[in-house]
């Protein structure tokens, strides 16, 4: 799994913020460069120069580009339509290609001998588009699929949508992209964020990315360019493969701390229908070690709870409520997870691994 930025030349930013930008987003773990080769609002006349500045940085940096693309690309670069070769002389790595070509063009995209890797737009992809795009016999090794971001307010696509398209793109195996919008230096004309998913628009980043990730999304994408620091860092630390929880902490005791933080937990198969169970958070407590009951009130969803020695062979387990549940003397309320993640809880499956930070 991946993270990226997006950075575009000919717009505001000037070429150094541009370059600066990707240097600190590489120090904070970020490996790809999405850009745009097909912006209406873009001027021409510097574009081309910066891009070139931009993807020779991003390849010394060891971060593959991504270019979106469309016919109208190749008119102004003076180039021969859908010619690839002036694709790999630019320098960049993935070409995504959007409106304006068809499933036998982007098959044949996907044969191209430069070594550039293709993406279909995941937001609009279709099962009639798939079915006569096979026709063609693409090379599949050589594609992946790359969503929408959405500049107009209450255009981004729904959850339902979202993972409609993921599983039909997943049935070809292809790689699923996506964008998440930052809350500051929003892209113009209108500035209003740059989200794949509208009910991003307003969530904090952090949460738009874990949220990504857990529905199986390979690469989150900066949409704005020029996320602040704190974002970058943030979001650059998430560990794709864990669900990470902020927590509100209400104990003080250092073994329910150790049960809690120390280690990644993993769900049990056998998925209870109340709560999330870890499957070795006993196996944290030490044959000596003894946790007292405190704090036994009603449990609430999101509730982080360890059982104290009155659940005898229980003791030490830790549990998330995935619904109210009544007060039980033997269950200590450790924990809650922070409101804004709690919808999180429902993409822990089957063995699914999380984990906890004091938020």
């Amino acid at each position: 799994m991946s993270k990226g930025i997006s950075v575009y030349s000919g717009l505001n930013e000037t070429l150094d913020e541009n370059l600066n930008y990707i240097d600190r987003a590489k120090k904070y773990g970020f490996d790809n460069v999405f850009t745009s080769l097909h912006i209406p609002e873009a001027d021409y006349s510097k574009l081309i120069s910066e891009f070139t500045a931009i993807v020779e940085h991003s390849k010394n940096m060891g971060m593959d580009v991504t270019a979106d693309i469309s016919p109208k690309t190749y008119k102004f670069l003076g180039g021969k339509e859908n010619d690839f070769k002036l694709l790999k002389e630019l320098g960049i790595s993935c070409a995504r290609v959007d409106f304006g070509f068809s499933p036998c063009e982007i098959a044949e995209f996907t044969k191209n001998p430069y070594g550039i890797k293709v993406e279909i737009n995941g937001s609009t992809v279709t099962e009639k588009f798939l079915a006569e795009f096979e026709k063609f016999s693409p090379n599949y090794e050589n594609i992946k699929a790359c969503h929408n971001y959405y500049p107009r307010r209450n255009t981004g696509i729904s959850l339902k949508t979202f993972e409609y398209k993921n599983k039909l793109l997943k049935k070809y195996g292809m790689k699923i992209s996506a964008f998440i919008p930052s809350l500051n230096n929003r892209r113009g004309p209108v500035f209003e964020g740059l989200p794949t998913l509208e009910m991003h628009r307003e969530m904090d980043p952090v949460v738009s990315a874990k949220h990504l990730f857990a529905m199986g999304i390979d690469n989150v994408i900066f949409g704005d360019p020029f996320a602040d620091e704190s974002m970058l860092q943030m979001v650059g630390k998430i560990n794709e493969e864990v669900i990470n929880f902020r927590i509100n902490l209400y104990t003080n005791d250092e073994i329910e701390k150790k049960i809690i933080f120390n280690k990644v937990h993993i769900e049990r198969p056998d998925q209870a229908e109340d709560v999330i169970r870890s499957t070795s958070s006993r196996e944290t407590l030490g044959k000596d070690s003894i946790i007292n009951p405190h704090n036994n009130t009603q449990r609430e969803i999101g509730f982080i709870t360890i059982d104290n020695k009155d659940y005898l062979r229980y003791a030490g387990e830790l549990e998330i409520c995935k619904k109210h549940l009544p007060v039980d003397k033997r269950v200590n309320i450790v924990g809650k997870i922070i409101d804004e993640e709690i919808f999180l809880m429902d993409y822990i499956k089957e063995e699914g691994k999380f984990s906890f930070e004091v938020y």
